[in-house]
């Protein structure tokens, strides 16, 4: 029986396709890990947004039993001026912060039960964002209104987004919040946005007059949609380059940034 002679192909890939092959794995990797990354984002966003909301249930249970929001910040604060920065969280939402935190993100708390300022007493803030050194920042709050998340971008008067925040009045402001579909923060929600900032940063104390504008913001005074119950022409605000509470007459000028 004649067997027939087969001849075995020696030849390998050529220097062209073998740098196709490469190249073609290099584009899948970067697809897969570019959407593994846009889904860990989500997930971190998603997570931070579910402690907040959990913090506000848990403010609202202890509302109801106690009475009061306090616990949710340092005993000192409660007799602290309302300029000075907020404390970290403790007491039955502690732990949903901490959970924030481990995710590589910052979280903030904010309780208004201020012996020195009354008038806004029995309020309560929190504020988590993912931080980064150029804008825009992810930054969420929660406080009474629920959860929101800060927009990337400021607005102008008629509600279109801007690159660079603008200065209106305070009805100005409000109109144009919700031109774009969303609102004026409240004054915890600026205030605690401006704290995680400064934790982000490294002040872990956040006792020091440091910048606490995030990336995108102007280091100067932002528009909270907290009137001064006392004056109801005058409305709380928050100067993001210390991070500092104030109010003043709603016909003067400053920032804004919304939240929906």
């Amino acid at each position: 029986m004649k067997l027939k002679n087969y001849k075995i192909n020696k030849k390998g890939f050529t220097l062209i396709e073998l740098l196709v092959v490469v190249a073609t794995i290099g584009v899948l990797s970067g697809t897969v890990l570019s959407s593994l990354n846009t889904a860990r984002d989500k997930g971190k966003a998603a997570a931070i947004k579910s402690n907040l909301k959990n913090m506000g249930l848990q403010m609202e249970l202890a509302y109801s039993d106690n009475g009061s929001y306090a616990g949710i910040s340092a005993a000192g604060n409660q007799t602290a001026q309302p300029t000075l920065p907020s404390t970290v969280c403790i007491g039955p939402i502690a732990n949903m912060a901490q959970s924030i935190i481990s995710s590589g993100a910052k979280a903030r708390c904010l309780s208004t039960n201020f012996a020195l300022w009354l008038e806004v007493n029995q309020r309560w803030g929190a504020s988590g964002l993912i931080y980064s050194s150029s804008a825009p920042v992810k930054a969420w709050s929660a406080s009474n209104m629920g959860v929101v998340t800060w927009d990337a971008q400021g607005v102008n008067p008629t509600g279109a987004f801007v690159s660079t925040d603008v200065i209106m009045t305070w009805d100005a402001a409000n109109t144009a919040c919700g031109l774009a579909g969303g609102r004026l923060p409240t004054i915890e929600e600026l205030k605690t946005l401006a704290d995680a900032q400064c934790e982000a940063l490294g002040s872990t104390d956040c006792t020091s007059a440091s910048t606490r504008n995030p990336p995108g913001f102007q280091a100067s005074g932002y528009w909270s949609s907290t009137t001064v119950p006392s004056d109801i022409t005058s409305a709380y605000y928050v100067h993001f380059g210390i991070g500092a509470l104030f109010s003043i007459s709603k016909e003067i000028h400053f920032h804004v940034r919304c939240v929906r």
